[in-house]
């Protein structure tokens, strides 16, 4: 889960990493008098992604007026799709040097990354060289060790002046990184001001969503990475596959304008058969994954809230590549058919069409034809001959026949 940067600053002032004083605002009005406490501000826009300096989302602003009118140009704008809805107004910094601080993980060890370039590009920068980019590995089992963390902030060349010293800094950062199950802290820009103390002047934490239950203290509102809310259906769905930790069901889940239900399965496949979709003219009502080989019973919860969706279905897609380790017979009797059959008052008459191969496939197709020759289903079964964009015409054709089909008869006068 990205957290917005005044959230990720609530829990650096809880570790003890200084940060500006400020105020997050959602108008114009409830930021009164931050001019007139403060000085120079400056205003920022808060959404889950970066490079807001670039978009002019992040604004220094010395009166009242000019902050009124720039939280006016800022608040309800879209910024990378997402609607800002909130700013974070802060006391602006005299800085004297600044500074990349991260914690994150590569491969399966933390790796703590220090750099002098300027943090913007310092990924950029790190691949070109070395010179002004430091990193720490750390043995997770040890944790980082005070010595390490003063020899990092000294290779660095970062002094300590006033306030937590860079060793401290770097120390208390990481221990957020742990305690929060983080897969990123970040602080970007580290600030040294003319007066000597360390400020984050920003902040960039994301939280393991597998961790997010060891969390529940910090009090976070659900969010989809676009920043929007989700919807009841979309929060059923995250609940669903937090619901035990074996494989995924629900955790990509958005609810569309469409008639198609998608079932998908494995991320290069589900990509493949959306963009196949839209491209030949289907629409999609729900879009979701499973995968990792979830339990029956989560991919029947997952079917029933798809199934929930209120505007007109006219095709269902289950569609995936070929299962290494997913148990095919399992996850579509008793997972997808189980949360069909558990809908009350499901249109038989709705297409299914499912591509799908892996283990105990044959089992599974044996089962699908006797489920339809006994119950009445429509059922249209495929395996990899099929290709994706062949399924997907086949399911967009499926899905405009069951609409003329639904559509009451015009009677003559």
């Amino acid at each position: 889960m990205k957290l917005y940067e005044y959230e990720g600053k609530n829990l650096f002032e809880r570790a003890g990493i200084p940060i500006p004083p400020g105020k997050v605002v959602a108008s114009a009005e409830e930021a009164g008098g931050l001019t007139g406490r403060y000085g120079s501000v400056m205003a920022k826009a808060q959404v889950l992604w970066g490079r807001r300096g670039k978009e002019n989302a992040v604004v220094a602003c010395d009166t009242e007026e000019q902050l009124a009118d720039t939280l006016g140009a800022l608040l309800g704008r879209k910024l990378f799709g997402e609607t800002i809805q909130k700013a974070l107004v802060e006391k602006k910094l005299d800085i004297a040097q600044e500074v990349y601080v991260a914690v994150t993980y590569v491969g399966a060890s933390p790796v703590v990354i220090v750099s002098t370039q300027g943090g913007m590009d310092v990924e950029k920068a790190a691949q070109k060289s070395q010179e002004g980019v430091w990193t720490e590995p750390v043995d997770i089992r040890r944790g980082l060790q005070p010595q390490q963390a003063a020899d990092l902030a000294h290779r660095a060349g970062l002094d300590a002046h006033g306030g937590p010293s860079p060793t401290d800094l770097l120390l208390k950062l990481y221990g957020l990184f742990v305690d929060c199950d983080s897969t990123l802290a970040e602080i970007n820009p580290l600030i040294r001001t003319h007066s000597g103390e360390w400020i984050a002047a920003d902040a960039k934490v994301e939280i393991d969503e597998d961790a997010m239950f060891r969390q529940s203290g910090l009090n976070l509102p659900e969010r989809l990475s676009s920043g929007r809310t989700p919807t009841r259906l979309e929060q059923l769905a995250l609940n669903n596959d937090r619901s035990d930790t074996r494989g995924a069901a629900g955790r990509m889940f958005y609810e569309l304008d469409g008639d198609i239900i998608v079932l998908a399965s494995g991320g290069g496949t589900s990509v493949e058969a959306l963009d196949d979709l839209c491209i030949l003219g289907g629409k999609p009502a729900v879009f979701t994954e499973y995968s990792g080989n979830p339990t029956a019973e989560k991919v029947q919860e997952l079917t029933k809230i798809a199934l929930m969706h209120p505007g007109p279905i006219n095709a269902i897609w289950v569609i995936g590549g070929r299962a290494n380790f997913t148990d095919i017979y399992d996850t579509l009797i008793g997972g997808i058919m189980g949360g069909i059959r558990e809908t009350p008052n499901f249109d038989k008459t709705i297409p299914i069409l499912i591509r799908r191969a892996g283990p105990r496939d044959e089992e599974a197709f044996a089962q699908l034809n006797k489920i339809q020759n006994q119950e009445g289903y429509r059922l249209f079964l495929r395996g990899m001959a099929t290709s994706v964009a062949n399924s997907a015409q086949m399911v967009i054709h499926q899905a405009k026949k069951h609409q003329e089909q639904s559509q009451p008869a015009q009677t003559q006068e």
